[in-house]
């Protein structure tokens, strides 16, 4: 193993100096010995001892420097990116563990840079293939970086280093940055951008500030859901006109026949009649409730109020099946802003499925307040929803039994209506519920 350069340089002096003081011994001796121009043989051997320090001086000094010049180029290659070469000095011997360290150091930092260049071009390659746009926010709000889909998102090419204020004016979207926290790192807007509807996620990083944002294109599938809610609201408006008229003729029918045969398919079209009638009323308030420019008319209400209507309206249906139908108030039940017509509207379909799948026992409805939300609470003995069902009871048209929904005259579109109107008030619907033992709805509405 090749000594360090330390002990090269000390061994070189060592020897300068044991050659010096071997010339001056030399010179002390022929003093002593010869008697012929003393002065003259000292001075011959002081000049050469002079002599031959300034010679090994110089060119360890030249050495050195050279030496010296060549390592610094080497750094200035470095510092400029240039990882690709191998250091080799004039004098190989003297500096070797330096040269050959340096050029490990060469090499390491050459592998380094060029797998984190792969990897960069393989993440930006990722990124750019992205259908969604991608935006990272430094802490300030600064572009840190963006793929080729936001930057055609927003018609620009160069957007890194900008505030996204520069490149974006969208009020929500700074809205929804001010939101986020180590409480709630994520966040989900619709907002507008380009006449184009995009659903924005915005997600702060863990153990960092940065912001990381997605852009999802939602304008189409918008369209469609707008035409198809249009389609409906309009079929449901041209469908009550003409089966209003066919309810009119078939019961003043039923008044003028006498042929019991004739009663019986009579009563067929009427109950079929209805359930038209009722499928297209349901639209009609499904299509409004999800309309983004509905609203609520908000006002102080009285829960023990809406709910004692809602239930008077089924008291009779509950008495003709044997059913015991219940009102329980909380004492300490708030006022809250809500809609009263909408709430009614939301127990009355409630309290419709209970007095419908429930054949013996009773139904109870109760009104409580828990942490700041008033609570809801329609409960019956009836028959029961297995488990698989429960996630998929809100959804519009979902039916358990469609034979006995069918016959019942269920639209499959009551539970929808209800969740609506729960999310409306910025409230939430669930449901619990056991097959042969009945089930519990609640509806949670904030008190503000």
């Amino acid at each position: 193993m090749n000594r360090p350069l330390f002990l090269k340089l000390l061994y070189n002096h060592l020897a300068l100096v044991g050659i010096l003081t071997g010339l001056f011994l030399l010179a002390s001796y022929a003093l002593r010995r010869s008697s012929y121009r003393p002065g003259l043989l000292a001075g011959i051997l002081v000049l050469t001892a002079l002599a031959l320090v300034f010679i090994s001086t110089l060119m360890m000094s030249r050495l050195l420097n050279r030496s010296a010049t060549e390592i610094e180029h080497a750094c200035d290659r470095l510092g400029s990116g240039q990882f690709d070469f191998q250091l080799t000095l004039k004098r190989p011997d003297e500096l070797t563990d330096l040269t050959d360290a340096f050029n490990q150091m060469a090499t390491s930092i050459n592998q380094v840079v060029t797998n984190l260049r792969e990897k960069d071009r393989l993440l930006t390659r990722i990124l750019d293939s992205l259908h969604e746009g991608l935006l990272v926010l430094d802490p300030a709000g600064r572009v840190i970086v963006a793929n080729e889909t936001f930057k055609r998102i927003v018609g620009a090419t160069a957007v890194e280093g900008k505030f996204y204020w520069e490149v974006m004016r969208e009020p929500r979207l700074g809205d929804m940055l001010q939101r986020l926290s180590a409480a709630t790192p994520t966040s989900t807007r619709e907002i507008e951008l380009t006449s184009r509807t995009f659903i924005c996620s915005a997600s702060l990083l863990p153990d960092s500030r940065e912001t990381v944002l997605t852009f999802h294109d939602v304008t189409e599938i918008i369209q469609a859901a707008r035409i198809k809610r249009e389609i409906v609201l309009n079929v449901s408006h041209e469908l009550r006109t003409p089966l209003a008229a066919i309810k009119g003729y078939v019961e003043t029918l039923a008044e003028t026949i006498d042929d019991e045969g004739n009663r019986h398919y009579l009563e067929i079209i009427r109950r079929h009649t209805d359930r038209l009638a009722n499928l297209a009323q349901d639209l009609l308030e499904l299509s409004q409730l999800e309309d983004k420019t509905f609203e609520l008319q908000l006002e102080d209400v009285d829960l023990r109020t809406v709910a004692a209507n809602a239930v008077a309206v089924y008291e009779r249906p509950a008495k003709a099946k044997g059913l015991k139908l219940q009102l329980h108030s909380a004492d300490n039940l708030p006022t809250i802003k809500a809609d009263p017509f909408r709430l009614e509207q939301a127990l009355i379909n409630l309290l419709d499925n209970a007095v419908k799948y429930t054949e013996t026992g009773s139904i109870t409805v109760s009104l409580e307040h828990h942490d700041g939300h008033v609570v809801i609470i329609v409960q019956d003995t009836g028959i029961g929803i297995a488990k698989e069902h429960l996630s998929k009871l809100f959804e519009r048209f979902y039916v358990v039994d469609k034979s006995r929904s069918r016959r019942l005259g269920s639209t499959g579109l009551g539970l929808s209506i209800v969740k609506h109107i729960a999310l409306l008030h910025n409230g939430d619907v669930a449901v619990e519920s056991t097959p042969g033992l009945g089930s519990r709805f609640t509806i949670r509405l904030p008190v503000t």
